[in-house]
């Protein structure tokens, strides 16, 4: 193929592969949204074959692996659910992510041009476009005032808000942290981008957001450090320094009146935690549905109730349709021990794997560590294993430390 169709071609896949990540969000809810998530992997691929000249190798990874025997234990669930269609259903769902996500894991694995720094812009540039669309679709008086106080929290209109904040949140983390990243070391225009994002997970209140967001930022001390070639003293003064400006930075910005509502929320979550103050209702009811979920993990501890059948119990004892909002209590009560170790396996070995070559690309080892553990936290909040932007999250990550074996083969030849 020729060389400038070729740059045309990535070029797209790149355009695509943004789109879908926008996609997740902005359209998930919508019956044609899975019909186009569908047509832009196919796309995708088409474009990856093309570029290399009609052949593309299926490589039998751990990717594969682990995914296989999730939806395989999902499905097997269904036979002891206590509703075996909503098993099937969530099975036949999690096979179409993954078919979807292949499709792009494969074609990025194959083309030598489109490495992790590609996936990362396209995951930047989708939390942007999905902020600024959400200040057009709400208005950013509305934003701005929603972000004042807990009562003002904008609703749930075309996404989930905290999904909103979380993909705002990560744009900022890449962000913050492209600089030590890419070899390209400027000051990119994109970062002011950043803005209209804060605003957007202020107005959201995502309490889950804002912690992404600060952990992110935070880490940006010890993405900046993996540089230096210092004593590992030095680098724990300089880490602290940066710690310390970092976190002053932060609180300042908090201390703005568009935070005021989700400063509000953080203390609802804390006196919940620490057992006094007033409490809010979403705190009271995600506390009760986790007490439920783990209640009846003990009655079924092994195979649990049926993977996607929680709800269901939700529904019974609190009139609420709706999973648990914590990803560790829903597979515990779902699956039990085995459809939990099943599930949060690929989170083990992605984290062995990183940590093992992990001096072949310090400061992307870190980054992309830091970004799993956070996922992994943010599991607490929410039930995440059948969302299609989670799971194309761990994609990601299973196509780094797939980068990352080969690059520390390379060097260990050229010793």
């Amino acid at each position: 193929m020729d060389i400038s169709l070729r740059q045309v071609a990535t070029a797209l896949i790149f355009v695509f592969t943004t789109a879908l990540f926008v996609l997740f969000i902005l359209f998930d809810t919508y019956t044609w949204g899975k019909y186009a998530f569908l047509a832009l992997s196919i796309c995708i691929f088409m474009l990856g074959c093309g570029i290399n000249n009609g052949k593309i190798g299926i490589r039998f990874t751990q990717y594969i692996t682990f995914n296989v025997l999730f939806i395989g234990f999902t499905l097997l669930s269904s036979l002891w659910a206590i509703s075996a269609s909503d098993s099937v259903v969530m099975a036949r769902t999690l096979l179409r992510i993954f078919i979807c996500a292949y499709m792009v894991y494969i074609t990025y694995l194959n083309t030598p041009e489109l490495d992790e720094m590609v996936l990362l812009k396209s995951v930047m540039w989708a939390g942007y476009i999905v902020s600024l669309y959400s200040l057009s679709f709400y208005g950013l008086d509305k934003m701005i005032v929603a972000g004042s106080s807990s009562n003002l929290r904008v609703d749930n209109e075309f996404a989930n808000v905290n999904t909103i904040g979380l993909a705002c949140a990560l744009s900022c983390m890449i962000q913050v942290s492209f600089k030590f990243l890419s070899s390209k070391e400027h000051f990119s225009p994109s970062a002011l981008l950043m803005i209209p994002s804060v605003v957007v997970i202020a107005a959201t209140q995502s309490r889950k957001a804002l912690v992404f967001l600060i952990v992110g930022v935070l880490g940006y001390a010890f993405i900046k450090v993996q540089k230096s070639k210092k004593s590992i003293l030095i680098k724990g003064f300089k880490i602290l320094f940066w710690i310390l400006i970092l976190a002053f930075v932060l609180y300042w910005i908090l201390q703005l009146d568009i935070f005021e509502g989700i400063r509000e929320r953080m203390e609802s979550l804390l006196n919940a935690t620490f057992g006094n103050g007033q409490v809010d209702h979403s705190t009271i009811v995600r506390n009760n549905l986790k007490s439920l979920g783990i209640e009846w993990f003990l009655r079924y501890p092994f195979g649990g109730i049926g993977i996607a059948n929680p709800h269901i119990l939700a529904n019974y004892y609190y009139a609420f349709d709706a999973y648990l909002h914590d990803n560790f209590v829903e597979l515990l009560c779902g699956g039990g021990i085995i459809g939990f170790s099943v599930y949060y396996s690929m989170y083990v070995y992605l984290f062995i794997q990183l940590w093992k070559y992990r001096k072949a690309d310090p400061q992307r080892v870190t980054f992309f560590a830091m970004w799993l553990g956070l996922m992994f936290a943010m599991d607490y909040g929410m039930v995440s294993y059948y969302g299609k932007s989670n799971n194309f999250y761990l994609m990601i990550h299973f196509f780094y430390v797939s980068q990352l074996k080969q690059k520390a083969v390379l060097e260990r030849g050229n010793i």
